[in-house]
């Protein structure tokens, strides 16, 4: 226990040395943290979590036909833009939402059709540069041009 040499005041005891001590290990803890590593720019560059909502989301649209089909795909890409991160290219987003729009606009399978491969361009797009570039991004676009071609998949079958 402390000692006091005044009433209610704890006296300071190991002085230099100690505060040494704890700078140093403070030092230490803080070599020890990945410096820019949070959880939105986790290896993705914020399109990870776009393509994993994407995946589950187009698995409830397998039930539906027609209008109602491209309704859902469309609620999907949705979705998959509003899970997009303040990292991803926004380039994603915009193509995202355009081809939501399309799909809801759609009266056949053709248009449902053009409305994902023009997302779908854009995303290879972003996949190829990301690729060239090294960029953290790349998984994650590259599971988004997946969860489209799933998209395009599933439109053309029950389209």
């Amino acid at each position: 226990m402390l000692k006091s040499t005044e009433p209610g005041r704890p006296r300071r005891r190991g002085g230099l040395m100690a505060n040494g001590a704890r700078i140093a290990m403070a030092l230490l803890m803080l070599a020890t943290v990945p410096l820019g590593a949070g959880p939105a720019r986790a290896g993705d560059g914020g399109t990870g979590p776009a393509a994993a909502v994407g995946s589950s989301s187009l698995e409830a649209c397998r039930m539906n036909r027609g209008k109602v089909l491209y309704d859902c795909v469309a609620n999907t890409l949705d979705k998959m833009s509003n899970s997009l991160t303040q990292y991803a290219p926004p380039e994603a987003r915009s193509a995202l939402q355009t081809a939501a729009s399309q799909l809801r606009a759609a009266s056949s399978k053709a248009q449902a059709l053009s409305a994902i491969a023009q997302c779908r361009s854009v995303f290879s797009s972003l996949l190829r540069l990301a690729t060239t570039n090294q960029r953290p991004s790349a998984p994650g676009l590259g599971a988004i041009v997946g969860v489209l071609s799933k998209a395009a998949a599933l439109i053309q079958s029950k389209g």
